[in-house]
């Protein structure tokens, strides 16, 4: 069993679908070229996106764990081990199958199907110390607004900075990723660089590890220059509105079109026979 997961949309299908997000509610259909995406699930609090992902996350890491899991049953070769194993797999598909069902039940989402999800409003956070928000003033001295303060694991953070709007947030989202990726690379590569013992290997690993290191930097720089985040200081981002899409299979959406075009034929036929 392996989970498949939702991705972003492309900034290329911003434009088509931005004009739809004021008016359409849960249910409707969105066409972007030959895909076709039905809106199932509207997200508007910070606590709703931030339940949501980390729902999804455990769902994520229960799929990895039963993938690893299998690969055993199919490696083992002691027949009492592989029963253990395969023991365990069924229970651990039992418990992802349940929570399966409570994803369908609470955000009609589905491990075996395919979403985008939509970011339409973040909010750039910055945490404030024991001072700042006693005072309900910043560093600087500027008034803080009580309005916009949160609580996240025990540590108060500032609502600082909201990005509105689907080409602001892809945007959001793309700098955040690339320092994402970056964090990962480096972290490999200094593991690959402390296993070599090979002069050259150790010289290439070293001037990948450079340039990765200076993108991180450069990317990190950006992002604290666009939206406002002072110095060194830390910062997390959370999305407060965003929309869940399911893609549609060519199959469905013709079943869902033709069932339209029945109840549209229905709906005209009184006034038909009236004539």
């Amino acid at each position: 069993m392996k989970l498949k997961t939702f991705t972003i949309i492309f900034a290329a299908m911003l434009a088509a679908m931005q004009t739809v997000f004021a008016e359409e509610k849960v249910g409707d259909i969105t066409k972007v070229g030959n895909s076709a995406y039905m809106l199932v699930r509207e997200f508007n609090t910070p606590e709703q996106n931030s339940t949501f992902q980390r729902n999804l996350e455990i769902m994520r890491r229960h799929a990895q764990i039963i993938n690893a899991v299998k690969a055993k049953v199919g490696e083992e070769k002691d027949e009492n081990k592989k029963k253990e194993l395969e023991t365990k797999l069924k229970q651990l598909e039992d418990e992802f199958e349940v929570n399966d069902k409570a994803m369908q039940k609470a955000y009609a989402f589905a491990s075996s199907r395919q979403y985008r999800l939509v970011f339409l409003e973040s909010n750039i956070c910055t945490p404030l110390t024991k001072q700042e928000l006693s005072s309900l003033r910043s560093e600087d001295g500027k008034e803080l607004d009580p309005m916009l303060i949160s609580e996240r694991d025990n540590t108060s953070y500032y609502r600082h900075m909201t990005i509105s709007g689907v080409k602001e947030n892809e945007e959001l989202q793309r700098v955040l990723g690339f320092s994402l990726t970056r964090k990962i690379e480096i972290d490999q590569l200094r593991q690959k660089l402390s296993k070599t013992t090979d002069a050259d290997e150790q010289m290439t690993i070293s001037q990948q590890l450079a340039n990765s290191e200076k993108a991180l930097k450069e990317n990190t720089e950006k992002i604290r220059g666009k939206y406002g985040i002072k110095g060194e200081k830390d910062y997390v981002v959370e999305t407060s509105k965003s929309k869940l899409y399911l893609i549609l299979t060519p199959e469905e959406l013709a079943k869902i079109e033709a069932q339209k075009n029945v109840s549209k034929s229905s709906a005209t036929q009184p006034a038909e026979k009236a004539k």
